[in-house]
Formats: structure tokens, sequence, C-alpha cells
């Protein structure tokens, strides 16, 4: 291998390792990470599809940061939003960061599509991740307090207590979506980064 191509190589592994160890710190506000498994059914003309990974999620509903990484540890999608507006603190600036660009989003909703193939109620999940149902939508609650309907979504508990696993499923509109969430530790992100 002559100089210079070792010197490209050398510079592509470099940055492929600065890749992998970048990891954004958490926002202010509330932070869960664990691993989380999204999982589609086969629907006509279209195959069942899944995929899965760690997550952190932290800040708020109006002004929060979400973070995929591979089951190998590289950071494959990073999203943003913040300036809130209107009562419900709406975000007006929503980004995400993936394949090497920037896409900018109109809704919290289309931008999850993209970064994982379907919608999820991003701005729902920040109560969801602490065992309640979201206070700014009607909610159906199972007598036991163990699951609660809402936004279309079927909302399991009963695992989070013991084993901090959530279930979510999505019946309508098809194909169905499942989602799992395994969570790591729930701490404010503010002490997190105090911490470090």
């Amino acid at each position: 291998m002559n100089v210079s191509l070792r010197g490209a190589a050398v510079v592509a592994l470099a940055l492929a390792l600065q890749a992998c160890v970048t990891h954004p710190r958490p926002l202010p506000g509330h932070a869960w990470s664990g691993k989380l498994g999204v999982r589609t059914d086969a629907a006509p003309n279209l195959p069942a599809r899944s995929m899965s990974g760690d997550f952190e999620l932290s800040g708020t509903a109006a002004s929060g940061q979400l973070v995929l990484t591979s089951p190998i540890g590289t950071t494959i999608a990073r999203a943003r939003w913040s300036d809130p507006v209107g009562a419900q603190g709406v975000p007006s600036t929503i980004e995400l960061e993936a394949d090497g660009g920037t896409t900018h989003y109109a809704t919290l909703e289309d931008m999850m599509q993209r970064a994982i193939g379907d919608q999820l109620p991003l701005a729902a999940m920040f109560d969801w991740l602490d065992g309640r149902p979201w206070p700014a939508a009607p909610v159906e609650r199972a007598a036991d307090g163990r699951s609660f309907d809402q936004l279309g979504w079927h909302v399991d508990l009963s695992q989070l207590a013991d084993n901090r696993l959530i279930d979510a499923q999505r019946p309508l509109p098809k194909p169905a979506l499942h989602v799992r969430v395994k969570l790591d530790a729930a701490e404010p992100a503010a002490s997190a980064a105090a911490a470090s």
C-alpha cells in the first residue's frame, strides 16, 4: 500500500471511530435510556419489518432530544425539537440528523416516521415512560391500573415495576405496530450531566 492510500485509510478509520464514540449529552429535563424494539406486522404488498437498538430520550415534549443507537453502539439518528409555541407548547423547530444530513419536519410524528419507519406519539411517550397516560389526550384505564388505551394505542405497564418493561400496541390503522421498551434508569438529565 503506498503512503497516500495508507494515509487515507488512517483518516477514514479515525472518522469512523469518532462517529462511533460521539454521543450528545442529554438535555435538561427528564432523561430515559434503554432498549427500543419496534415491529410492524405484514400487510398486503408489505412485508413485516422490525428494528431495535438503544435509545436516549431527554428534555420535554416541547423541547427535547432523541438519540437512536445501533446494537453495536453507533449513533444512527439524532432528533431535536425546540421553540415551543401555543398553549400546548408544540415545538416549531424539529430536525433529524441521519445518513450524514439534517432534515427539518413539521411534526414530531413525521420526524419519527423517517427515524424508525412509523409514527410514534413522541410527545405522549414522555408520560408513558413514567408509567402514566399523557394528560393532553383522553384515556381509558384498565380496572387493575396496569394498562390504558390512548391515542389508538394499548399501553401495558404490568411489567414496569418489576422488569422496567413497557409494551405498547397500535392495532389500527393496519398494519399493526408493536413497541417494546426496556428502560435502564430514569434520572434528571441535569443531574446526570453535573455528575459527569
